[in-house]
Order: structure tokens, then C-alpha cells, then sequence
């Protein structure tokens, strides 16, 4: 997940990096459009958990706080929120809404400048120590927290053409060192290594941005991507179907619920996903509106 969040700085960066957020408008229309790419397959999604899956232990009272917080997409910022309804899985989308929502700001804030990548690094820092010594894995989960990831992947993007990201090299070498990050850090406390990690994804994901390697560029990876969002919130569901195949053995229903997850991901992209989104888009278009291709 901290990779998701550079990545996704970076690439918002990318696709919003010319134009104005001092005009109010460019905001809202920035707004309307990742609500319209996140929200309707989100609720869909948990609607559809909901009703098959959650437990019959669930009260009342706990089945209010998951739809109050579930419409508004807040679980994330409430620790005891994770063990209700689909809010384990969804916590993730609640930081990148708040995260949606800060970045006009921190794009103005920054003025465009590598020089965010330092504020980035000091709040790494913050967060590493004091998940050595603090409850790991509810600031793993805290959106406040998700910042310093999220303003890493904007701080690299604007060094993204330094001629040191280009070389295959140090390709190589930021895959080997985040395994070895990975394999030395990766069991720790939730956090524990985080100010290494999110500098190492942040200089992978620049060279990939780079690389012409067919590994990346390839039509089944590209459409993977396409579809990763949907994907990602359908595992869900996935995994309670392989989970009700686990007596025919782990190959089965792991193979089950991959091509589960795969046919949900499809149908939910191309039938709700993309066009909601191209609705969205139609309907704020105009001559000062953002292209369709920035989404």
C-alpha cells in the first residue's frame, strides 16, 4: 500500500501537473471527477458484501456506524472500524479520498518544486520513529499519516527527468534494494521501515516511468492496469468464494477466485466504472475543462 500511495502522487502529479488549481473551478472539477472514478463502484461494491457476507452477529448500533461511515468514506480515521463490513478492505480508499482532497492544495503549496520531496522525507521520518514505539498498524491505516507517501510520489515526480532515473542500472538496483528492504524490515511492526520504503518506490516507480522494457509495456499489463482499480475492490468478494472452496484444495480455489475477481473486475469496469466516468466527464466538459485523458 505505501507504493500505491507514491504512485498515486505521482501519477496525479502527471496528468494535473499544467493545470491551475488557484482557479476554483479547476478544483471542482478535479473533485467531481475523482468522485465519479472512485465512488460508484465503491459503494457497489460494499452494498454487495454487505448484503452476502456480513456477519449475523453485527448489531444495530455497529451496522449505523458502517453505513454512516461507509457513505462518507471516513472509516479509515476510526481504528475499530476495520473489523466491520468490508471497512478492512475499503480503509485503503479513505485515505485516497482525503489525499484527493488535499492535492490542489499541496500542488499550489509546492509551486511545482522537487523541493516537496524534503517535507516528504521529515514526515517519513516522523512516522517511521514513531511506529517503532506507537500502535503500527493503526497508523499504517491513519490517512493523516499517508501524507508523507503520497507528497513523495509528487516531490519525484517533478525530479523524474534527472538522467540518473533513466539509467538500467538503477532500475535494477531499486528492485533489488526494495527486496532487500522488504526481507529485512517487511516483518517488522506495521511502518517500521517506512521512510526506506517510500523512498525506494519512489525512485522504482520513476524508473519504470522510464523504462521501454516489454515487462511494463505490454497490452495484458496495460489492461490489468485499466482494470486494477475495479480489481482491487472486487478481491473481496473473491476471496469469500475461494474461501468456500477451500476444501477442494488451495490450487482450486485460489484459481477460482482469481478468475472470479478477474470477470467482476471486467464487468465493473466497462459497464459501470468507465462509463460513469465518461458521464462525468460529459457533463463538466467545456473549454476550460480538463481532458478525459487526464483521468
Amino acid at each position: 500500500m505505501t507504493g500505491f500511495f507514491v504512485l498515486s502522487g505521482f501519477v496525479l502529479t502527471h496528468a494535473y501537473r499544467k493545470h491551475d488549481f488557484m482557479d476554483r473551478g479547476c478544483i471542482y472539477k478535479f473533485y467531481i471527477k475523482r468522485f465519479f472514478k472512485i465512488y460508484p463502484v465503491y459503494i457497489l461494491a460494499t452494498i454487495s458484501f454487505s448484503i452476502l457476507y456480513s456477519p449475523a452477529s453485527t448489531t444495530l448500533a455497529e451496522w449505523f456506524r458502517i453505513i454512516f461511515n461507509d457513505i462518507f468514506l471516513t472509516q479509515a480515521f476510526f481504528e475499530h472500524m476495520f473489523g466491520l463490513g468490508l471497512n478492512g478492505g475499503t480503509w485503503a480508499l479513505s485515505v485516497e479520498m482525503f489525499l484527493y482532497f488535499l492535492f490542489p492544495f499541496l500542488l499550489v503549496i509546492s509551486n511545482k518544486s522537487s523541493k516537496i520531496l524534503w517535507v516528504s522525507f521529515i514526515l517519513c521520518s516522523i512516522v517511521t520513529i514513531n511506529a517503532n514505539f506507537d500502535r503500527g498498524a493503526y497508523i499504517y491505516a491513519n490517512p493523516v499519516m499517508r501524507i508523507a507517501d503520497f507528497t513523495a510520489g509528487i516531490g519525484f515526480y517533478f525530479i523524474k527527468d534527472k538522467p540518473f532515473f533513466s539509467k538500467n542500472s538503477v532500475h535494477i538496483l531499486s528492485i533489488v534494494l526494495l527486496l532487500i528492504s522488504w526481507a529485512f524490515l517487511g516483518n517488522r511492526k506495521y511502518m517500521g521501515g517506512h521512510v526506506i520504503f517510500v523512498f525506494m518506490f519512489g525512485t522504482w516507480i520513476t524508473c519504470v516511468y522510464h523504462s521501454k522494457s516489454l515487462f511494463y509495456n505490454n497490452k495484458p499489463m496495460i489492461h490489468l492496469g485499466t482494470i486494477s482499480y475495479s480489481f482491487y475492490l472486487w478481491q473481496f468478494m473473491a476471496i469469500k468464494i475461494g474461501l468456500s472452496l477451500a476444501s477442494y484444495g488451495i490450487i482450486i480455489s485460489c484459481t477460482v477466485a482469481f478468475i472470479a475477481n478477474y470477470l467482476l473486475s471486467v464487468l465493473s469496469y466497462y459497464y459501470i466504472e468507465e462509463p460513469i466516468r465518461l458521464i462525468a466527464i460529459n457533463k463538466l466538459r467545456s473549454p476550460s475543462s480538463l481532458s478525459a485523458n487526464t483521468i
